[in-house]
């Protein structure tokens, strides 16, 4: 088994989302297109998915309501997850699950706000 240390750093780049796309302000979204989901990574084994979860929240992008719910819905019910929330991209208005969101991750440093 590797150390924790050594999968986080075969797991970043997979999981990382590049700051130029998370502050692109093209008229359509980087984020538009379909990409396969990374949670996959999460699947693995449990050792991956103690190392990959904090990854994969790190860089957080809503782009429907739907999304918003979802995550408002995992935040509450692993509030520890909030926590990871770095950096928050929303491309849209989501209500009330915004305000759960933003609640539940104290430790946001970007925001990124398109309406």
């Amino acid at each position: 088994m590797l150390p924790d240390e050594i999968v986080s750093e075969i797991l970043s780049p997979a999981l990382k989302v590049p700051d130029d796309l998370f502050f692109d302000t093209s008229e359509t979204s980087p984020f538009a297109n379909f990409t396969p989901s990374t949670s996959a990574y999460l699947l693995v084994c449990k050792d991956w998915l103690r190392v990959a979860t904090p990854l994969l929240y790190s860089v957080v992008v809503l782009r429907s309501k739907a999304q918003a719910m979802a995550l408002a819905s995992v935040l509450k019910a692993n509030p520890e997850f909030g926590r990871f929330i770095k950096k928050l991209r929303v491309e849209g208005g989501y209500g009330p699950s915004m305000h759960a969101i933003l609640k539940s991750a104290p430790n946001i440093t970007d925001l990124f706000l398109s309406l």
